[in-house]
């Protein structure tokens, strides 16, 4: 894909369309759905609307705080599809992806639950200042999806 030509959605659709292995582990199929259905609850928040149909590459129109973990998420996302699904016999480095990226998933579910108490807040705040104080709720569905990443 080309993220000078193609949507958010599009980005979002292709990294929910890709299948789960047979063979993949039960732990790493736990990681990759959990966050499949957060990246498309994410996508699909009315706070999102103003950005799906930009190009990824166009700077969001709202860079708020959905915007700001559905962009983690998918890079996340991203991260899981360059480790083998099996996570067995990985190099140094895959191991490494791997554990980054798992670490991510669970950070993922602490900062939407707000186990870190301000943490997303003052993270999007901080790179975007013009969303001090505008924080759009997630909603259950998206806090329930985070609490099984988090493990809360």
């Amino acid at each position: 894909m080309d993220p000078n030509t193609s949507t958010r959605e599009q980005f979002t659709q292709y990294l929910l369309s890709q299948p789960i292995p047979s063979h993949a582990a039960p732990v790493w199929r736990e990681v990759v759905e959990n966050l499949k259905a957060l990246l498309d609850k994410l996508a699909h928040h009315p706070a999102m609307s103003p950005n799906l149909q930009q190009t990824y590459m166009t700077p969001a129109a709202s860079k708020n705080r959905v915007y700001f973990v559905w962009d983690f998420v998918g890079r996340t996302l991203g991260m899981l599809y360059a480790v083998d699904p099996s996570v067995q016999r990985l190099s140094t480095a895959k191991k490494e992806l791997w554990e980054g990226a798992q670490g991510r998933a669970s950070f993922s579910g602490m900062l939407i639950t707000n186990a870190l108490p301000g943490a997303l807040n003052e993270m999007t705040e901080a790179a975007y200042p013009d969303q001090e104080g505008a924080h759009p709720e997630f909603g259950d569905d998206i806090i329930a999806i985070a609490r099984r990443l988090s493990g809360s």
